[in-house]
């Protein structure tokens, strides 16, 4: 092998690397934009379930949902949230028991408290409460 030739060998793994180091390290980078959508969707009133909701409209999961919150407060039409989470509610779109974040002690309470003799059914109302945006019904049943 030439000097010549191992030169524009070491050339082009040099300048593959790069574009390896740039693809590898340069998705961190575009991932961060989002940071400041999550933290406005943590600030705000919204829960898992919400995100879920919003989410499931798109065409994505509770983190899209999140971006898409986060986006929503970030861009001042925040108060358009309401309106997508009752659109994805009618079109069917719903959350389940662990969506709320809650445990099955949580459940146990909940059936006492709503005269339940089954923790099942205080997690199915739970859930109900939840997608419809009626979380505090729920923590009120805890004693929160």
């Amino acid at each position: 092998m030439t000097n010549t030739h191992r030169a524009r060998c070491l050339s082009a793994a040099l300048l593959m690397s790069s574009a390896v180091a740039l693809v590898v390290f340069g998705q961190p980078a575009q991932a961060m934009p989002q940071q400041r959508e999550y933290d406005a969707f943590f600030s705000s009133r919204y829960n898992y379930c919400d995100a879920r909701l919003v989410g499931a409209l798109y065409g994505q999961d509770a983190v899209g949902g999140k971006v898409i919150i986060g986006q929503k407060i970030l861009n001042g039409i925040g108060t358009n949230v309401p309106v997508v989470l009752r659109e994805s509610r009618n079109d069917g779109n719903i959350c389940e028991w662990e969506d709320t974040g809650l445990s099955y002690s949580d459940a146990q309470v909940l059936a006492r408290t709503w005269g339940f003799s089954d923790p099942y059914e205080a997690k199915l109302k739970a859930a109900d409460l939840f997608t419809n945006g009626r979380e505090q019904q729920v923590r009120n049943g805890l004693g929160y």
